[in-house]
């Protein structure tokens, strides 16, 4: 197995914990030879810096703080144009006040700026070594490649944080009770409600529950509920709810219980209920990051995998047939290379804007790579015909005619095509990356083909 091989086979394993960040400086400094990788980000401190994770090829070393004037990390955040950054040589010559240099005896130095979609500098990877480094195309891009896959681990990494704030703070938010009748009639409510229904308590009391949620609402959500409760059912539910007075619905953990008399009969139901709508928000953010490509916002690889293994199994029995669109964005390099990586990051988010125009609703499309896309559609049996052929062809030409043209990006004219692979299902039994991969051979085929006509 190659370096690179090996890298990209610790990057693949899932992120789970912070241990991830230590995989990926492991493969960071296979892929570059280099004796030490950081992960470092601008301290809450001013003028000092943080490493988050450190290690030493395998092995994981203490994260520490350092102050930013006179280090080589205060080079990278200087830099407003560039994103890599390297000191081949005499490094503590250059860096004479830097004492981690002296202490590691490191005399060469690499990093990589990690930004997110919006532009924010989250931080940045580095190398050290004993030796002279070299900078080669390889290295660079893994560095390139490595950031972004640490920026968006690294973002998901703090919403984690912030869901487990949210929960500690939902402990001490404001807390809405009330006891309402078994005619529906608010009898006790908690200061909560005033900021609820924008009301007074007292003009809250002895409303019945519809005239202050309205009649929808009442009929669809909260009277199944409290009939249940009134039944002497216990409940702990969670439900939205849009009262008029409030500008956005509000995420509600409720729980119902009934209330007894001094003989045993249900008089209400004592109903408590925490909003809980930040945490709800953050939850849905995390799952939108694992199931979605973090430039485009398409469909990324776990996720293609997950849908299409529920399509298939929905379309075992049926007599539609599923195509697989295997796109590759021809000569994207050379757009990076004469672009920049910005304008090629704009170019990908068009070209995924336009896929999902020409797609139908129950689609799939995800961004797989760096400029590999792939399509899942179905087809009635009427539409394949006997053969299936002309879908393909009439899907070819589809995709061929809204990627093959020209985009204007930042004020200038790139001409983009690309090669497209076809695959029509006919097992759908088969392994999920096998089908995939029959579509990635016949676009690899496509490619040669007009390589060689050119």
């Amino acid at each position: 197995m190659t370096n690179i091989e090996e890298a990209l086979a610790l990057l693949a394993a899932p992120y789970t914990d912070e241990r991830f960040f230590t995989r990926a400086l492991s493969a960071l400094t296979l892929v570059t030879q280099c004796r030490w990788a950081g992960f470092a980000r601008l301290s809450e401190r001013p003028g000092f810096g943080e490493v988050i994770a450190f290690c030493d090829g395998k092995k994981s070393l203490p994260s520490f703080e350092f102050e930013l004037k006179g280090s080589p990390c205060e080079q990278v955040y200087w830099q407003t144009e560039k994103c890599h950054l390297i000191f081949s040589h005499d490094l503590q010559n250059r860096f004479p006040d830097f004492p981690l240099l002296k202490s590691l005896d490191a005399h060469s130095y690499q990093a990589e700026k990690i930004v997110n979609n919006s532009g924010t500098v989250l931080g940045h990877i580095f190398v050290l070594d004993q030796l002279p480094q070299t900078e080669n195309t390889k290295s660079k891009e893994f560095f390139r490649l490595l950031a972004q896959r640490i920026g968006v681990e690294y973002h998901r990494h703090i919403l984690t944080q912030e869901l487990v704030q949210h929960q500690e703070m939902i402990t001490s938010s404001e807390q809405y009770m009330s006891f309402v009748d078994t005619h529906y009639i608010y009898r006790v409510v908690s200061k909560g409600y005033e900021s609820l229904f924008n009301l007074p308590q007292e003009q809250i009391i002895g409303k019945a529950v519809p005239e202050l949620h309205g009649q929808p609402v009442f009929e669809g959500q909260i009277k199944p509920l409290l009939d249940r409760c009134f039944l002497g059912e216990q409940i702990k539910t969670q439900v939205w709810i849009h009262p008029p007075h409030i500008e956005q619905p509000i995420f509600l953990d409720v729980h119902h219980n009934p209330y007894y008399d001094g003989n045993g009969k249900i008089k209400g139901a004592i109903v408590s209920a925490h909003n809980i709508t930040e945490l709800e928000n953050a939850k849905s953010k995390v799952e939108f990051l694992a199931n979605h490509d973090s430039l485009t916002g398409l469909a990324n690889r776990r996720s293609l995998f997950q849908q299409f293994e529920q399509l298939l199994a929905v379309e075992n029995d049926s007599p539609n047939k599923v195509a697989i669109a295997y796109i590759d964005i021809d000569d994207f390099k050379s757009i990076n290379d004469n672009f920049g990586h910005q304008i090629g990051d704009l170019v990908l988010k068009e070209v995924a804007r336009l896929l999902t125009k020409i797609c139908a609703q129950h689609d799939t499309v995800a961004r797989i790579g760096g400029d590999e896309f792939v399509l899942i559609t179905t087809f009635t049996c009427a539409q394949t015909g006997p053969s299936g052929q002309s879908l393909i062809h009439r899907l070819r030409e589809q995709l061929q005619q809204a990627l093959c043209t020209s985009l204007i990006v930042e004020g200038k004219r790139i001409d983009v095509s690309a090669s497209i692979g076809l695959h029509l299902v006919t097992d759908t039994s088969a392994e999920i990356s096998a089908l995939i991969s029959h579509a990635d051979n016949e676009m690899f085929k496509y490619k040669q083909s007009n390589c060689a006509q050119r």
